[in-house]
């Protein structure tokens, strides 16, 4: 096939007619002269005077009868073997057609070549090699092949197709050709020698695939597997292979390989103020801001969220890569434009030095996240380094988390109540539901232990919603049994409220409890309240709608913005302890908690005093018209048993002021 289309550039795959027409002219050939053999054998005479003893007159008439015979058979014979090779030619004529229209209607690009040596010029090409290269025939044809790959002549690719001509065998490639107008093209290729009569290979075809999409694709894949595609920092992936390089090098020379995580302080505040495009516009420049503080043999990669890390070598000492952790943190603290808008920012960083922290990249990374948390417990912008004992802390943690899980799962937690007293009549009004722990093993675990541990790992939110139907559940019993009714708040993390679902946790709360909404106050921090305040705001609009309490806890502790006490529909204020506790001997705490008192009144708002713990603070709070207090004077946090015997005996605070102040009374 190969060789007719050398000779023929303008009609391929003319070969089988070729062996046809040569086939059939050979049999005509060979019958032929059988039949004139036969004929000059009869004609000589002899076997009629052998067989029949005819006398020569009988035989010319005979010979006469055979000659005419002889043009009959031979014309009737002639027409029967053309005819056979007319209609075997147009048989292979359509045959080579349907291939011809084949490979001129194929996708994929094809071409051949005439094998002479270093030089093989082009003598086919199919129309799609035209469109796919953009090269018409015309200024192919003679040309040799390698002009598709312009001055990219050292691809890996190559040297198969070369040894595939050398060893004239099949090959195949995947190369980077180049189209007419200069664009590059992924070509996989694949090329077969065409043999002669006597094996030497006269030609090559080539089949051209486009697969430049597919390759894009795979290149896509392929940065996507190493590479962040927000910051296009390297990824996890590629800093583990990146940090085992560093460690081989620092083998090798005796030096020292720092592995620093940094992570962004309060991060989750920037998307809820900003929204998140803006949170990515940042994370973008604070990748571009520590790349530029680092080395360009260093490493900075993106972990995910607001987390990087920091690979660095070829320390002799510790302190010159301390410094450069110390210079990024510093950098991070300069303002950043967003939107035409400065944001200022800060970060934490915990770093790991090899050899002496860890031999192996996962030991490094795992000792730079503990330096890191260690750093985060401590505050902003601070920097620490990794230590054995943080082991042991993380350890302590981890195991603490999964306890935690447990309990939740075996209904653990309980809930203790603490009154809120009326400082005007004595009465108790309500309680602040409280979380306690006792485990089995460890006894009574303190909040501030699993508390911000929960905050950080979600459980807040089941255990939230679990304090709430647990309080409700109690509130509702205690009114059945005809017990004065009281209000119970319970407090909501700011996880709560950033699932979007609290308003529907709590009616479906009061729904299966069947308690009435007034009965239920949620106590809030001033942080929670600030940190996404436009969605706060509605929910809590929808909250009191509903009928739900609203209270501020820790009042003074956070933001201290005044203006959401008068945009958010909030019932009450919680003076926090802190303010409370040296209010009759320090002036400054005194003013406040009056200021915060005048305050909330002018707001029409209730004001309760948290951490009372003497009479001389009642009789302070009670002359500044404070509404109601809570603390260990009048109770301690008791168990929901223990708050129900005491509203079923009416006890109440008897306001003297006499020696007897404070008096717990029965009514």
């Amino acid at each position: 096939m190969a060789v007719a289309m050398a000779a023929r550039e303008t009609t391929p795959l003319r070969d089988p007619l070729e062996r046809a027409e040569r086939r059939w002219a050979a049999k005509i050939a060979v019958l032929y002269g059988a039949l004139v053999g036969f004929w000059i054998f009869i004609q000589s005479g002899l076997p009629l005077r052998a067989l029949f003893g005819f006398e020569l007159e009988r035989i010319g008439f005979l010979q006469t009868l055979n000659a005419w015979f002889f043009v009959l058979a031979s014309a009737w014979l002639l027409y029967l073997l053309v005819g056979r090779h007319i209609a075997s030619i147009r048989e292979a004529e359509t045959a080579l057609r349907l291939r011809d229209r084949a490979i001129e209607s194929s996708v994929n690009a094809i071409l051949i070549t005439e094998n002479r040596g270093a030089d093989n010029p082009i003598v086919y090409v199919n129309p799609a090699f035209e469109r796919i290269t953009g090269y018409p025939r015309a200024d192919v044809l003679g040309k040799d092949p390698r002009f598709l790959y312009g001055e990219d002549r050292d691809q890996k690719g190559l040297e198969e197709i070369r040894a595939a001509t050398r060893e004239a065998r099949a090959g195949h490639a995947v190369l980077r050709n180049y189209r007419a107008d200069g664009t590059v093209f992924w070509n996989d290729l694949h090329i077969a020698p065409v043999r002669d009569g006597e094996g030497r290979v006269t030609h090559y075809v080539g089949i051209q695939n486009d697969v430049t999409e597919a390759r894009t694709y795979l290149d896509v894949l392929a940065y996507q597997e190493n590479y962040d595609t927000l910051t296009r920092l390297p990824n996890r992936t590629l800093l583990q292979d990146r940090i085992g390089q560093a460690i081989t090098h620092a083998e090798r020379y005796q030096t020292i390989v720092a592995v620093a995580i940094v992570n962004v302080d309060n991060f989750k505040l920037i998307n809820d103020s900003l929204g998140y495009q803006a949170g990515d516009a940042l994370l973008k420049l604070l990748a571009a801001r520590i790349q530029s503080r680092v080395r360009s043999l260093d490493t900075v990669a993106r972990l995910g969220a607001d987390e990087f890390a920091i690979t660095s070598f070829e320390h002799n000492n510790a302190r010159a890569a301390s410094s450069e952790v110390r210079g990024v943190l510093d950098a991070v603290g300069r303002p950043f434009v967003i939107n035409e808008r400065e944001v200022f920012i800060t970060c934490c960083a915990g770093v790991a030095f090899y050899p002496q922290d860890g031999q192996d990249t996962e030991s490094l990374l795992k000792c730079a996240h503990s330096a890191l948390h260690r750093a985060k417990a401590q505050g902003r912008n601070v920097l620490h380094f990794y230590a054995p004992e943080m082991d042991a802390r993380m350890n302590e943690r981890f195991q603490l988390e999964n306890k935690l899980r447990r309990a939740v799962d075996n209904r653990e937690l309980r809930l203790h109540y603490q009154p809120q007293v009326d400082l005007r009549t004595g009465r108790v009004m309500g309680a602040e539901a409280l979380i306690r722990w006792p485990h089995p093993e460890l006894g009574m675990i303190s909040p501030a232990r699993f508390i911000p541990l929960a905050e950080e790992t979600g459980l807040i939110v089941p255990i939230g919603e679990w304090t709430m139907r647990t309080a409700c559940m109690d509130n509702r019993s205690w009114q059945a049994a005809g017990l004065p009714p009281v209000v119970i708040g319970v407090n909501v993390s700011a996880h709560q409220f950033s699932r979007g679902d609290l308003v529907s946790v709590v009616e479906r709360v009061l729904k299966d409890t069947g308690l009435d909404p007034r009965f239920l106050e949620l106590e809030l921090t001033e942080s929670v309240i600030m940190e996404n305040a436009n969605e706060v705001l509605l929910t809590l609009l929808r909250l009191r709608k509903m009928g739900v309490q609203l209270a501020i806890d820790d009042f003074g502790t956070g933001y201290s913005s005044l203006s959401y006490l008068r945009r958010f529909p909030i019932q009450r204020v919680k003076i926090d302890q802190s303010f409370i506790k040296d209010i009759t001997s320090n002036p400054d705490d005194a003013a406040i908690a009056k200021a915060v008192i005048s305050l909330g009144h002018s707001l029409r708002l209730e004001v309760i005093a948290e951490g009372v713990e003497s009479k001389e603070q009642v009789a302070f709070l009670r002359a500044a018209d404070c509404d109601q207090k809570q603390g260990y004077y009048f109770s301690r946090p008791v168990p929901a048993a223990d708050f129900e015997r005491l509203l079923r005996e009416g006890r109440r605070l008897v306001f003297d002021e006499g020696p007897a102040a404070g008096v717990l009374e029965g009514l």
